[in-house]
């Protein structure tokens, strides 16, 4: 699903983000990434989503060779991932209902289809009763989760979400996991968290990928790692 080769990022002010990269992320996979802060983490999701594009190697997605894509082709190909931030970006003027639709609007469905699937989001993300209510009504982890349908309303085959629990509190990180573990195991969906939260790591072990100054320094099957405060 992922696949980077030999992948090195840098930037005009000297910063060498991502230095020889080589990757390997399968369909329906829950990775983590991990490090402390300037490790490439950021640049690394920045690639994957097509912002950036590596200096040497090259980034597949999806069978998609994101470094070469057109600056007019990458809306396209973000249709293949959903991203979650920490800061949840909902639409303040519009209810949940109608900021999950949004992302069904803006790539052509009909109204019908996308009343259908945002109902079905709404169930999986537990928000059904809070479709019509806006933003600001809901509790952190409430926006979080209805971030996160937004994120998988169209399908995609890839989620990153980047520290999507770091505005979080220990028990609605909790419920976020679980709610992210729920959709990789019965959407398929491969995920790709990077996280700072090292308590989050070591309860539930999953593969985790260590970067450090740039280079991949640990690849852990299932997870045990100490992350980086």
């Amino acid at each position: 699903m992922i696949r980077m080769e030999n992948v090195s990022k840098s930037y005009k002010n000297g910063v060498h983000a991502l230095r020889d990269v080589n990757l390997y992320i399968g369909e329906g996979e829950f990775v983590y990434i991990i490090g402390p802060t300037g490790s490439g983490k950021s640049t690394l999701i920045k690639l994957l989503d097509g912002e950036e594009i590596p200096n040497t190697g090259e980034v597949h997605v999806a069978g998609i060779d994101v470094g070469r894509l057109k600056h007019k082709k990458v809306p396209i190909y973000r249709r293949n991932i959903g991203v979650v931030f920490q800061d949840f970006r909902l639409l303040p003027s519009l209810t949940i209902f109608e900021n999950i639709a949004f992302a069904l609007e803006v790539i052509g469905l009909d109204k019908v289809t996308i009343r259908r699937r945002v109902r079905e989001v709404l169930e999986l993300v537990s928000l059904s009763e809070k479709a019509r209510s806006f933003p600001h009504e809901l509790s952190g982890g409430q926006q979080q989760r209805a971030t996160i349908g937004r994120a998988i309303a169209n399908r995609p085959k890839v989620l990153i979400a980047d520290e999507p629990t770091g505005n979080l509190d220990p028990e609605k990180s909790m419920e976020i996991m679980g709610l992210l573990e729920k959709i990789n195991r019965e959407q398929r969906t491969t995920i790709v968290m990077v996280t700072h939260d090292a308590q989050l790591v070591n309860r539930y072990k999953k593969r985790t990928i260590a970067l450090e100054e740039g280079y991949v320094v640990a690849d852990i099957q299932k997870g045990g790692y100490i992350a980086h405060d």
